[in-house]
């Protein structure tokens, strides 16, 4: 999982294409991927993450299992400090992230790249790409 390849969706570009597939006609009914196409792999961008906020990178090691669920635990007031700290919208950090989420996406035990070929096909019309 380390060096697997994975895509990102904004969620603006989810937002509109969710509506766009409410009202297009033709297209209720169909799943589609939604991405807007930046790949990326997580060795990456923790290497980047480690030097924006200046802390040293270390390597993963895919063989050992760590637990994300538990060390977020107790780590939301450490969030309560930052929002208060930086003046951001006050929130939870449960309501903003699910670490059970990206815990099962950390272990994806293949590369997940979408293709966004078949909105395409189907003339979905605010693509950052058009």
């Amino acid at each position: 999982m380390w060096e697997h390849f994975c895509d990102v969706s904004d969620v603006r570009v989810l937002a509109e294409q969710q509506l766009w597939v409410a009202i297009t006609d033709g297209a209720n009914n169909h799943a589609f991927n939604c991405t807007n196409g930046d790949v990326f792999t997580w060795k990456s961008l923790w290497k980047v993450l480690c030097e924006v906020f200046d802390v040293d990178f270390v390597s993963f090691d895919d063989n050992e299992k760590f637990d994300w669920v538990g060390m977020m635990k107790e780590k939301g007031r450490v969030w309560d400090e930052i929002v208060e700290k930086y003046g951001l919208y006050k929130t939870n950090m449960e309501e903003i992230v699910s670490i059970e989420v990206v815990d099962a996406i950390l272990h994806f035990g293949f590369q997940l790249v979408s293709s966004m070929n078949k909105s395409l096909e189907f003339v979905f019309w605010d693509m950052p790409i058009h």
